[in-house]
């Protein structure tokens, strides 16, 4: 109801070069990678994320390709990728966090020799998106949750990654993604 993971991951299937590392930082219960992996079995994917649990929709068969990392934050992620997908993580960042997020997230990538990262985050405005909030405080409890816009994204690229080129789409609106690539 809230975003069609199809059109993401065809997004996402056109952005990754051939057989990518690809680190997923908030990946939840890994919906996303799972569609993913199914079109592509070249790629090798970590996923982490601070919640306990993660992974629950991967199938059998794609679980094993990926490596779990829960109760991990970004910054405590060792190796090398090619590129970052951080996909509805944003809004769930409490807003006075999100520069220290940034921040983290480009010493890391330094760390990592990453020069991808795809954001996906819903844009504010609508019907869709404000369902999509509504969801957040009222059905998961996540009551800090406020959205994330392009134009947010845009300063703190220029803030944090002042070297890379940005490219954006709508694969499905108010769903967004941006690109930087440096």
């Amino acid at each position: 109801m809230f975003v069609n993971l199809e059109k993401i991951a065809d997004f996402l299937d056109g952005e990754l070069p051939n057989g990518a590392k690809m680190l997923d930082i908030g990946g939840g219960d890994g919906a996303l990678v799972e569609r993913l992996l199914s079109r592509r079995p070249d790629l090798a994917v970590t996923m982490c994320d601070p919640a306990p649990s993660i992974g629950t929709f991967l199938s059998n068969a794609n679980r094993a390709r990926v490596k779990l990392l829960p109760a991990t934050y970004l910054n405590d992620v060792t190796g090398r990728y090619d590129a970052v997908t951080i996909c509805d993580v944003i809004h769930h960042v409490p807003v006075e966090q999100r520069d220290a997020f940034f921040k983290s997230l480009a010493e890391s990538c330094e760390r990592w020799a990453c020069r991808k990262i795809i954001l996906k985050d819903v844009e504010p405005g609508g019907v869709r998106a404000m369902l999509s909030l509504l969801s957040d405080w009222h059905i998961t409890g996540d009551k800090h949750v406020v959205l994330f816009s392009r134009a947010d994204f845009a300063a703190m690229a220029r803030r944090y990654f002042p070297k890379a080129q940005r490219a954006s789409a709508v694969p499905d609106w108010p769903n967004y993604c941006e690109v930087l690539s440096w």
